[in-house]
């Protein structure tokens, strides 16, 4: 099966010879010029997303902790900027790996082919940590070997906080991101009750939490129990 990638790139020469050189390579391409054109684009499934981050309508890291928060598609930043704090930042942001300009479209296939590897090779589909185990396709989590039952919202809570693993998520970006079973926002106080219970199902104590922590003044993140 053909893995698909998207490249977002405004630059339209670079993005036609990385088109170019990947479809080369066997790779099903898909080409943006701009983030509002790369989310049309995101109701085919990726396997991996180029992401430039100066384009003509916003920041790629934005897109990324926004839009792209909670996919579990890898991410290689295409960047300008080879500062160490830029870097950084990237990696905050959620990137996977991320290449400088100018590059050599060898190298660029190279960078790919290892993001693709690792991302196949650590397996998103199971959570464990601890006595805690998630089965992502089978929306089934265990505590200590006991089966926990989780309403849709809980559910997908759980799995933005899991796809998000040491990454703060806002309370606003939390409520743009879940919604109720009929698809409705959902609203604060509801989220509320919705962390509050799941912090039942999945920690030992839920005043003192290992794992949904509160970041005060910010929001919430999710951080590894002890194993």
């Amino acid at each position: 099966m053909d893995k698909h990638i998207l490249v977002i790139e405004d630059d339209r020469a670079l993005n036609g010879g990385i088109v170019f050189a990947l479809e080369r390579e066997g790779y099903a391409v898909h080409s943006a010029y701009t983030l509002a054109e790369a989310e049309k684009s995101l109701n085919q499934k990726m396997n991996l997303i180029l992401l430039d981050i100066n384009l003509p309508d916003g920041d790629g890291r934005e897109f990324l902790r926004g839009v792209l928060a909670g996919q579990p598609v890898p991410v290689l930043l295409l960047t300008a900027r080879d500062s160490e704090e830029d870097m950084l930042k990237g990696f905050q942001a959620g990137c996977d790996d991320y290449i400088t300009k100018p590059f050599s479209m060898p190298v660029l296939i190279a960078k790919i082919a290892a993001v693709l590897k690792r991302s196949e090779g650590a397996s998103r589909q199971i959570y464990a940590s601890g006595g805690l185990v998630y089965d992502f396709e089978g929306k089934v989590l265990t505590r200590q070997g006991e089966a926990v039952e989780l309403t849709a919202l809980e559910c997908r809570l759980l799995e933005l906080f899991l796809h998000n693993r040491g990454i703060v998520l806002t309370r606003e970006r939390l409520l743009e991101k879940i919604w109720d079973v009929d698809e409705r926002f959902v609203e604060d106080k509801t989220l509320n009750v919705t962390i509050r219970r799941l912090r039942m199902k999945v920690e030992d104590n839920p005043e003192q939490p290992a794992y949904i922590k509160t970041v005060f003044g910010l929001g919430y993140k999710w951080e590894d129990g002890q194993a």
